[in-house]
């Protein structure tokens, strides 16, 4: 499977679209998808971090990036200049809508939109929406296509696994507060940071830890170092790669909104929440309303004195604080980028891959000698038992050869062959049958290209033969990321590639 994700960051925009798109891609790669990134060159941007953490980055040139018409003709540009369609395409921008995803529909299969706001139409087939608020689950009833499927609510927030792992270990809260962890996002462009590190200054708190974690692109982020190394119990992190723990040992947060909500809530951390955008201010409200966090105001509207008096109510009230743990940890598992991933790949989800044995003899040589599956096979002929036979006890005793059939719910839906020549798997594939026209065909090779990535690390590409009059199949094995090479189809595999992820905040 072949993904394509267009999103930005910036120092205005902040860093937290690029990073939940980062979150789901590393999970669709865990699932053999190749996954490449088209994003703006702006000021701040997270490109080289993208490209670090080995996805592929598009970059679009400053000047190239005014309107969704040329930023739709910019995309267009990009696949076709790579030669390969992308079976999803996923949009998380909020100045992208109907209009362009409806004109990059020839250039993909499937497209996925990752909003906040319902402020405008889709074109989609799938749509995110992974915040908490009145009125969510009709927001999108006018905004998107009949056939879409809707995903909403923190259970499809887009979290690194880190958060669900933890939260398994936690210890419970009892509502005490002395440590503290200052976040607000990546960027922070109105300095929340200092407001707060100044609240946090009043002898009262002088006995509480904090840690400080600022993100790469926050402009200030040496001014905020040098203001925490001069006080005691201060720790200061930048692009801090163990959020999960910091969030885990602290017993309160002061930050903004974002993706961060449904971190701290995953781990049932109290909030006293500032927003920072506009799009935050609904979703801060309704989680407040809901006893998940205590919603101070806008960063405009909040000076150090607010957070100083709602920092000292929350020390003498630990029971408040604790029933704030319990309702935000409902709401949130950590679970959603899972659940997002497998709706992107429910086929794939659906089919899994076993090894024939001897005692499939007698069903294969039923499948593989059914008029369907001789058509297009290069022998054409009937084979008789006693040869059926003998084959499939060579192909089992042979070592280089792997005999798979994919299976959905306990029942067969086809079979999957790959011999290995030195680093290339060459394939052979038939559907059970009654199995054609489901679209089972594309789910089958994409599984198995996920099963040869996993289960034979000396191969580098898969090659298919087709005969030219089988046009079906060509479709089916472009579809699954294949492409025409000669008179054959080959698919590269991408390699795993192991590298530190420090994280850049949202």
């Amino acid at each position: 499977m072949n993904v394509l994700i267009r999103a930005d960051a910036s120092v205005a925009i902040g860093t937290g679209h690029v990073m939940r798109c980062l979150t789901l891609a590393q999970a669709l790669r865990e699932k053999g998808a190749f996954v490449a990134f088209l994003c703006r060159d702006l000021p701040g941007n997270l490109n080289s971090h993208i490209e670090q953490l080995g996805f592929r980055t598009h970059p679009i040139p400053l000047g190239e990036e005014d309107g969704w018409d040329e930023d739709a003709r910019y995309t267009q540009a990009t696949i076709s200049n790579s030669g390969k369609h992308p079976d999803w395409i996923i949009t998380d921008h909020y100045g992208l809508d109907a209009r362009w995803e409806s004109a990059l529909r020839p250039f993909t299969h499937h497209i996925m939109a990752i909003d906040d706001l319902a402020d405008r139409p889709h074109d989609c087939d799938l749509l995110l929406d992974q915040n908490s608020y009145a009125g969510q689950e009709t927001a999108y009833a006018a905004l998107t296509p009949p056939h879409a499927i809707q995903l909403l609510g923190p259970k499809f927030a887009l979290l690194r696994n880190e958060f669900a792992q933890m939260r398994a270990t936690l210890k419970p809260r009892d509502g005490s507060v002395k440590r503290t962890l200052v976040f607000f996002g990546g960027s922070d462009p109105s300095n929340e940071t200092e407001k707060a590190l100044a609240a946090l200054a009043a002898p009262e708190f002088s006995e509480i830890a904090l840690d400080v974690v600022v993100g790469a692109s926050n402009p200030q982020r040496e001014r905020i170092s040098l203001l925490c190394i001069s006080r005691p119990n201060i720790t200061f992190h930048c692009q801090a790669s163990n959020m999960a723990e910091l969030m885990a040992r602290a017993d309160l947060s002061i930050g903004a909104g974002g993706t961060t909500s449904w971190e701290r809530m995953v781990l049932g951390l109290p909030a006293l929440v500032i927003s920072v955008a506009t799009n935050q201010e609904q979703i801060a409200l309704h989680l407040a309303s809901l006893g998940a966090q205590r919603y101070l105001g806008k960063a405009g509207d909040i000076g150090a004195d607010q957070l100083q008096a709602a920092l000292l109510e929350c020390m003498h009230a630990p029971a408040d604080c604790a029933a704030m743990s319990a309702i935000a940890m409902e709401l949130a598992d950590g679970l959603g980028t899972t659940r997002v991933a497998g709706a992107m790949t429910t086929e794939m989800n659906r089919i899994e891959l076993r090894r024939a044995t001897e005692s499939d003899d007698r069903k294969l040589f039923e499948w593989r000698n059914a008029p369907e599956t001789r058509r297009y096979a290069f022998d054409s002929n009937p084979i008789a038992w006693e040869d059926h036979i003998h084959w499939l006890r060579a192909s089992l005793a042979n070592t280089r050869r792997h005999l798979l059939i994919g299976e959905i719910g306990g029942e067969a839906v086809g079979v999957l062959r790959y011999d290995l020549h030195d680093d290339c798997a060459e394939i052979s594939i038939y559907l059970v049958p009654g199995n054609s026209g489901r679209g089972l065909g594309t789910s089958l090779l994409q599984v198995g290209n996920a099963w040869v990535r996993m289960n034979l690390p000396q191969a580098s590409r898969i090659r298919a033969k087709i005969l030219p009059e089988n046009i079906s199949s060509q479709k089916a094995f472009a579809k699954a990321g294949y492409v025409e090479s000669g008179e054959n189809f080959e698919y590269h595999i991408v390699p795993d590639i192991h590298i530190d992820d420090n994280r850049m905040e949202k």
